[in-house]
C-alpha cells in the first residue's frame, strides 16, 4: 500500500477530506522511523503505513489515519508529545497517547500485564473509541506478519488475540476483521487441524461453487415472483467456526452439514420480510433457527434476518437477508454510523461511546482491581450475546446464553440486583437461578431484607452481575472484619487491663502499626478478624505482661495434650480429630456442616472441639492457633445430620403442605419448621431436616425450587426460629 492509494481511498468516501494532515503525518513518521527495521528485515515504517491502510478500508476519518501513521513514534523514536501536539493538534496527540502509552509499565507476570494493558486500553477508549480501532488495526497487521517471531511468542500472541482482540472486533461489529483474526490465530494455535480443514475445503471447492451457483439461480427465481431484485451470494464459513463446531458437537469434518452460508441483499426492510416469506413458502424452515435481528438488533448494531431451511436433497441452507445499508454496518460496524466534515469526525465523543455499546466493560475497568477477576469478567462480556428478553415496559435487553433472572436484575440496576428475591418470567414465578430465554418478559421482585450472598456468584453469567456481587461481598467483608476485629481485640486487651482507646491515646498502637507496616488500623483489624494474625500474639505485643509463656514454647506436644484432656468425654465421634474418634465434638450452628463437605475443628474452652465448614465466615474470625484439622469418618456418611433450609415463596394456602410433601416423598424427616409472612404477598419458611450428607440436601433444594410459587431456596446455618 502506498500513500497515494490511501489518499485515493479517503477521497472515495470523503470527497471534501482535508488530506494535508495525513500527508504531513506520513512524512513525519517516515523520518522518525528512518533506519528502523522489523523482525522480517523490512523497513519498520511499512507497519504504521499498513495500519493506516486498514483503517482507510474502514473509512475512518483523517485524524485516525494520522494517528495510525504516528502511533509508534512516542514509544519507539525520539519524537516528543509536545512536537506531535504542535504539528498535528491536541486531538491527534490524545489518540496517539491513548494507543502507545499502554505498554510502558512493568508487571509481576504476563497475565497481570495483559490485564492491566487491556484495562488501560479500555480506559483510553472511554475517552475516544477510535483508540481501540487503531489498536485493532495494529494487532491485525501484526498477526498478518507474525511468521518471523519464535513459535512460543506466536502462540502467546495468538491466544491473547483470540481471547481479547477478536471478540472486541465482534462487539464493535467489525466481523470481517474478527473472522480474519480468528483464522490466523487458529493457524498458529492448532496448525495441524488448521491445515487439515484447509485441505478438506480445497478438495470440495469446485463442487461447492457449483452448488452455490445453483442455489443463487433458484433463489432469484423465487424472488422474481415478488418483484424483488436481490444481490445473492454464497460463501464458505470461516475455518475457526468450522473447527469450533467440530469440537463442540464432537463431529468429523464430513459431519459438518452447514459449511456454506448464503446472503441476500435488498433495498429496504419490507423486501427483507418479503424474501423471508418466499423462502419459507418454498423450503421447509428448521425450527428454532429463525432469528429476527432487524426487529431486535444485536448490541453492536448488527441487523439481519437469519433462517435455516432444508434444500431439495436434504441439505440445510443458512440464509441471511438484509438491506445494503445493514450490510455496510455488518462489514464496518461502528464506523458505518459516523459522519465526517472535511474528513474529520463530526460526532461528539459521548455519541461515539454510546455507539460502542461497551459501557459495562468500561465500568468493570474502573471498578475491578484484581487482574484475574478483571480478565474473567472481560472475557464473559466479550462473548457473543444472543438471548433477547423484554422488560415489563417492552424494552429489550440482551444477554449471553445461560444468563439468569439474577443477571437480568443486575442489568436493570445494581440495587435491584442486590435486593432481588425472585422474578416473574412470562407471569410465572421463578427462582433467581432460572435461565432466561429469548422472547421472555421478565419482572423482578425485590425485598429490602435481601442482600447478595456468596452462592450468587454461581448463579450469574454476566460480567456486570459478577463484579457487582463481588464488590458488595468485599465491602461487607471489610465492614464485618473491622467490627469483629475491634471487638476481638477489645476483649483480649481488657484481660490485660488495657483498651484500644488507651493504646490510641498513648500512641502505642500507632507505633505498632508502623512497625508492622500497616497503613491504617482498619486494614490490621480485618486481617485479625480473618485469622491471618494471632489475636493472643498481637495482644502480647501491644500490652506485654511479666512471666508470659508463648504457646509455641510448649513444643509440638501442646496440641496433643489439649486433645488428651478432652478425649473420652463423649460417645464415638462422626469425625476424626488427629486420627482419634473418641473426642468430644459439637457441630457449629453458624454453618451446620454435613458429610462430604470440607471441615475444620476449633478447640473451645470447656466444650471440646466445635466442627465448622472450612469456608465458614465465623471460623475465619477465630484464633488460627486453636484450629485443628478434622475429617469425616466412614460411619458419618451413613448416618443422619441436621441441615437447615430457608424457602422464600408466595404467601398462599397449601404451599407449606407442598413443601412438606416433597420432603416426605424424598424420605427426609423434618425436625422443625416455621413459616412467617414477609408482607408483599411473600412468606419465609424455615426448615430443619435430617439428611445423610450435603448431596442429599442439595437434591432436596433443587426439588423444592420446582414447586410453583417458590421464589428462592437457600441453605443456611442455624434456623431463624
Amino acid at each position: 500500500m502506498r500513500l497515494d492509494d490511501i489518499l485515493d481511498t479517503v477521497s472515495g468516501y470523503a470527497s471534501d477530506a482535508d488530506l494535508d494532515i495525513v500527508i504531513r503525518a506520513y512524512f513525519y513518521a517516515a523520518r522518525a522511523h528512518d533506519k528502523q527495521r522489523r523482525k522480517s528485515g523490512e523497513a519498520y515504517f511499512t507497519h504504521p503505513l499498513a495500519v493506516a491502510a486498514i483503517l482507510a478500508e474502514l473509512q475512518m476519518d483523517v485524524d485516525t489515519l494520522a494517528t495510525a501513521l504516528l502511533h509508534d513514534t512516542l514509544e519507539d523514536t525520539f519524537v516528543t508529545a509536545e512536537e506531535i501536539e504542535q504539528n498535528f493538534g491536541a486531538e491527534v496527540l490524545g489518540l496517539v497517547q491513548g494507543v502507545t502509552k499502554i505498554s510502558k509499565l512493568e508487571f509481576r507476570s504476563k497475565e497481570v500485564a495483559q490485564a492491566e494493558n487491556f484495562r488501560k486500553m479500555l480506559m483510553a477508549m472511554s475517552k475516544d473509541v477510535r483508540v481501540i480501532l487503531v489498536k485493532l488495526a495494529d494487532r491485525l497487521h501484526n498477526m498478518r506478519t507474525l511468521d518471523h517471531m519464535s513459535d512460543a511468542k506466536r502462540r502467546r500472541i495468538a491466544q491473547e488475540t483470540l481471547d481479547i482482540y477478536a471478540p472486541i472486533a465482534g462487539r464493535l461489529g467489525l466481523m470481517r476483521y474478527r473472522v480474519e483474526l480468528e483464522d490466523i490465530c487458529f493457524s498458529y494455535l492448532h496448525p495441524e487441524k488448521y491445515q487439515e480443514i484447509v485441505d478438506r475445503m480445497a478438495e470440495g471447492e469446485e463442487e461447492r461453487q457449483a452448488f452455490v451457483d445453483e442455489v443463487c439461480v433458484e433463489l432469484q427465481a423465487h424472488l422474481d415472483t415478488v418483484h424483488v431484485k436481490g444481490l445473492l451470494s454464497g460463501r464458505s464459513k470461516h475455518l475457526w467456526s468450522i473447527y469450533q463446531k467440530m469440537v463442540n458437537n464432537k463431529l468429523e469434518f464430513e459431519q459438518v452439514y452447514d459449511l456454506l452460508a448464503f446472503r441476500v441483499l435488498v433495498e429496504d426492510v419490507g423486501q427483507c420480510y418479503a424474501v423471508l416469506g418466499q423462502i419459507h413458502a418454498n423450503y421447509r424452515p428448521v425450527p428454532q433457527r429463525i432469528k429476527d435481528y432487524i426487529a431486535m438488533p444485536k448490541a453492536n448494531g448488527y441487523q439481519s434476518l437469519h433462517t435455516t431451511v432444508l434444500w431439495g436433497d436434504g441439505r440445510r441452507l443458512e440464509v441471511q437477508i438484509r438491506t445494503h445499508a445493514m450490510h455496510r454496518v455488518a462489514e464496518t460496524g461502528i464506523a458505518a454510523h459516523w459522519r465526517y466534515k472535511a474528513g474529520h469526525l463530526d460526532v461528539e465523543p459521548e455519541e461515539i461511546a454510546k455507539l460502542a455499546r461497551l459501557r459495562e466493560l468500561l465500568e468493570v475497568a474502573r471498578e475491578v482491581e484484581d487482574p484475574d477477576e478483571f480478565m474473567e469478567v472481560v472475557k464473559i462480556d466479550l462473548f457473543t450475546e444472543d438471548v433477547y428478553v423484554f422488560t415489563p415496559a417492552g424494552d429489550i435487553k440482551e444477554f449471553p446464553n445461560g444468563a439468569t433472572a439474577l443477571d437480568f436484575a443486575y442489568a436493570v440496576h445494581s440495587e435491584v440486583g442486590n435486593h432481588c428475591v425472585g422474578a416473574k418470567v412470562n407471569g410465572r414465578m421463578v427462582p433467581l437461578r432460572h435461565q432466561i430465554q429469548s422472547g421472555d418478559t421478565v419482572e423482578i421482585m425485590t425485598s429490602k431484607n435481601q442482600h447478595p450472598r456468596r452462592d450468587w456468584l454461581n448463579m450469574v453469567r454476566t460480567g456486570r452481575a459478577l463484579s457487582r456481587i463481588r464488590r458488595y461481598l468485599r465491602e461487607e467483608e471489610q465492614e464485618t472484619g473491622q467490627r469483629l476485629g475491634r471487638e476481638m481485640l477489645e476483649v483480649e486487651l481488657k484481660k490485660r487491663g488495657s483498651s484500644i482507646q488507651k493504646l490510641v491515646k498513648s500512641g502505642e498502637l500507632k507505633v505498632w502499626l508502623k512497625d508492622n507496616k500497616y497503613k491504617e488500623a482498619n486494614e490490621f483489624l480485618v486481617k485479625l478478624a480473618q485469622g491471618h494474625l494471632s489475636l493472643a500474639r498481637v495482644a502480647r505485643e501491644l500490652v506485654p505482661l511479666d512471666d508470659e509463656v508463648e504457646l509455641e514454647e510448649l513444643g509440638d506436644t501442646a496440641l496433643g495434650r489439649i486433645i488428651d484432656r478432652i478425649r473420652g468425654r463423649g460417645s464415638q465421634s462422626p469425625v476424626l480429630i488427629d486420627g482419634q474418634e473418641d473426642v468430644l465434638v459439637t457441630f457449629a450452628r453458624c454453618c451446620s456442616p454435613l458429610p462430604k463437605e470440607s471441615v475444620m475443628g476449633f478447640i473451645t474452652r470447656g466444650r471440646g472441639i466445635t466442627v465448622h465448614r472450612r469456608d465458614c465466615g465465623q471460623l475465619l474470625t477465630m484464633d488460627p492457633e486453636r484450629r485443628v484439622p478434622v475429617q469425616w469418618t466412614q460411619e458419618a456418611k451413613g448416618g443422619t445430620h441436621v441441615g437447615n433450609i430457608r424457602v422464600i415463596c408466595v404467601d398462599r394456602p397449601g404451599l407449606l403442605a407442598n413443601i412438606t410433601k416433597i420432603c416426605t416423598d424424598a424420605s427426609i424427616n423434618i425436625s422443625r419448621v416455621e413459616a412467617r409472612s414477609l408482607g408483599d404477598e411473600k412468606a419465609d419458611c424455615s426448615l430443619q431436616v435430617s439428611v445423610e450428607d450435603v448431596d442429599e440436601l442439595g437434591k432436596l433444594i433443587r426439588r423444592l425450587e420446582k414447586i410453583k410459587g417458590v421464589i428462592s431456596v437457600d441453605r443456611v446455618g442455624s434456623p431463624s426460629m
